[in-house]
């Protein structure tokens, strides 16, 4: 980061998910409590401060985050409301003000190996308002030597006054070339495939490729005379906000077809996505605007079959009128 080892007090990482904003923000915060010495661009990884890091165990760093994100049921590098598939546990989405009281009490006590202290908050939008007012006593009147990094894919759901205590850094998205190499690095077969339906967001992209995944899984569902109930059937072990997100997804493909002959998110699904292009321009528009208000609301339906009934049987009304 261009501030090297003297950081402003507070950092906001914002970036779409899938970039590698938390891996970044350790990456830095593993570096600033390196003892190394050296002024190399990155932390030795031998020394004492090191191993404690990476062992969880450093006594100057914490992570703050949801149950969810802790637990390793969301796979996203800093999203928690965007959950590939359902299980039994519901572990807690947000972060609790408990947890910002702890850092609290953490900030209180003098740094144990006489540098910096740093806290990292992710995704910092997974705040409630008491939880971020509490959080914001400590930016206003930071203790000397600490440091925050707030990741986050969604900045403007922070309260203003949290986003005024930070310096803004935005992670932009990698090269195409440079994502696929390092997709292939990491053994991902189809890359391209995977990478193009992640919206060029390689931990995505990866995720995918180690699931079964809606990318493959949809365009199949929805081929030929496809039946609304038996693809709900189908996509029973999925949670609705993914299933909302790769419908946004096909049907964004399929206005972009009806302009520019190709589609962004399922390139190599033309046949599928150009039968839905067929369809009236204002009628995809609705049926866009229909998931997108879906989507505000998906994470907590109150019957999730019925709701997913509800879209598909709306989806395949709108394909069976595409010639009207």
């Amino acid at each position: 980061m261009a501030w090297g080892r003297k950081p402003p007090h507070a950092v906001l990482l914002r970036g779409r998910s899938g970039l590698g904003k938390t891996e970044l923000a350790r990456a830095y915060a593993k570096w600033i409590l390196c003892e190394s010495g050296e002024a190399g661009a990155a932390a030795c990884g031998v020394c004492q401060a090191c191993q404690w890091f990476e062992q969880g165990g450093h006594p100057d760093f914490r992570q703050i985050e949801p149950e969810a994100l802790a637990a390793g049921s969301a796979p996203d590098d800093d999203t928690v409301d965007e959950p590939r598939s359902r299980g039994s546990a519901k572990p807690s989405r947000q972060i609790k003000i408990d947890q910002v009281r702890a850092l609290q009490d953490f900030l209180a006590v003098g740094t144990h190996r006489a540098g910096l202290r740093v806290a990292i908050v992710r995704p910092a939008e997974a705040m409630n308002v008491s939880t971020a007012n509490a959080l914001l006593k400590s930016l206003e009147e930071p203790p000397p030597g600490t440091l925050f990094l707030l990741v986050s894919s969604q900045p403007a759901r922070l309260l203003p006054t949290i986003r005024s205590r930070c310096q803004a850094l935005d992670v932009a998205p990698p090269r195409t070339d440079e994502a696929l190499a390092w997709l292939a690095a990491e053994g991902v077969a189809d890359a391209p495939a995977a990478l193009a339906f992640s919206g060029n967001a390689p931990l995505d992209a990866l995720a995918d490729a180690g699931a079964s995944g809606l990318r493959k899984a949809l365009p199949e569902l929805l081929s030929g005379r496809w039946e609304p109930l038996s693809v709900v059937d189908r996509l029973q072990a999925e949670e609705p906000v993914a299933v909302i997100d790769a419908l946004q997804k096909w049907v964004y493909d399929a206005q972009l077809t009806g302009v520019i002959s190709r589609g962004r998110y399922f390139p190599g699904e033309a046949d599928g996505v150009k039968r839905l292009s067929g369809c009236p321009p204002q009628a995809l528009a609705r049926f866009s605007r229909t998931l997108a208000q879906a989507r505000a609301v998906a994470s907590h339906p109150l019957n999730p079959r019925l709701f997913m009934e509800s879209l598909f049987l709306e989806l395949s009304r709108l394909e069976g009128d595409r010639h009207g």
